[in-house]
């Protein structure tokens, strides 16, 4: 407490200090709905910063699909993704040709390859049914899966009905073709995904896309099961853009954080 009361001392001499500086930035009893119009700003700074080194390798090589991930359940992977997918559609991150011969095509897809516990279509508020279990058992075409967000330049494919062997439908040649095709028709593709250290798939997806981001539950992922995770994706694809600290808590005011 002692070291805490001298920062503000140092800081009130800088005249530095917010009107409140003892208040936390957020009451832990407020709940925010995971896509209020209004990000948390640890985790708006993250995906910030992500899209900045997203869009910097897209400049230098074709660069259009990434996987979202985490070690564990419970850390916040749909939420990040569905996020970043919303931010990016936004900004429109533009720069490599599309092919606009298709009837939907263009701007960001966000597919749910969580086909254990999917959560896409509530965050959206869209129908489940429909979605990419359909679509890899040979029942729909990409078409008629897609599904328009309420976010332009943003298409949403939900998981679909539930499915006996996520495995084998995600790790199939089936699942790489549709991506590939995907690929052709949009300017980027954001997967969501199960946990790494739990469910085969997710490696398998891994193999399958250009590049794969992190999520890490702050405070509650041990970093022993996080450095595992890290290293089984490595040996499947080397390309890991960073890791998003969800749920990061600041015990003293966060601007503190940035000069100690």
């Amino acid at each position: 407490m002692s070291i805490y009361r001298d920062l503000i001392k140092w800081a009130e001499k800088r005249g530095e200090v917010e009107e409140h500086p003892l208040e936390p930035e957020e009451s832990p009893a407020v709940a925010h709905h995971p896509l209020a119009a209004e990000m948390p700003r640890p985790l708006a700074n993250d995906l910030q910063v992500l899209q900045e080194n997203t869009t910097a390798l897209r400049s230098q090589q074709d660069f259009r699909s990434v996987l979202v991930a985490s070690a564990v359940w419970g850390e916040g992977v749909s939420t990040v993704a569905a996020n970043w997918s919303r931010l990016m559609a936004r900004d429109r991150m533009v720069g490599l040709p599309v092919d606009t011969t298709d009837a939907i095509g263009g701007g960001v897809l966000l597919i749910d390859a969580n086909l254990r516990r999917p959560v896409l279509h509530r965050l959206f508020e869209l129908d489940r049914k429909q979605g990419l279990t359909e679509l890899l058992q040979g029942e729909l075409e990409l078409e008629q899966v897609l599904k328009s967000a309420p976010r332009r330049n943003l298409w949403v494919i939900t998981a679909g009905k539930p499915a006996a062997n996520p495995a084998d439908l995600l790790g199939s040649l089936l699942m790489k073709g549709i991506l590939d095709e995907c690929r052709r028709r949009f300017e980027f593709i954001v997967l969501d995904s199960a946990p790494i250290t739990q469910h085969a798939e997710t490696l398998a997806l891994a193999k399958q896309v250009d590049a794969v981001v992190m999520v890490v539950h702050s405070g509650k992922t041990r970093w022993e099961v996080a450095l595992s995770a890290k290293n089984q994706v490595l040996k499947v694809n080397p390309r890991i853009l960073g890791v998003v600290m969800n749920q990061r808590q600041f015990i003293i005011p966060e601007w503190i954080y940035r000069r100690i």
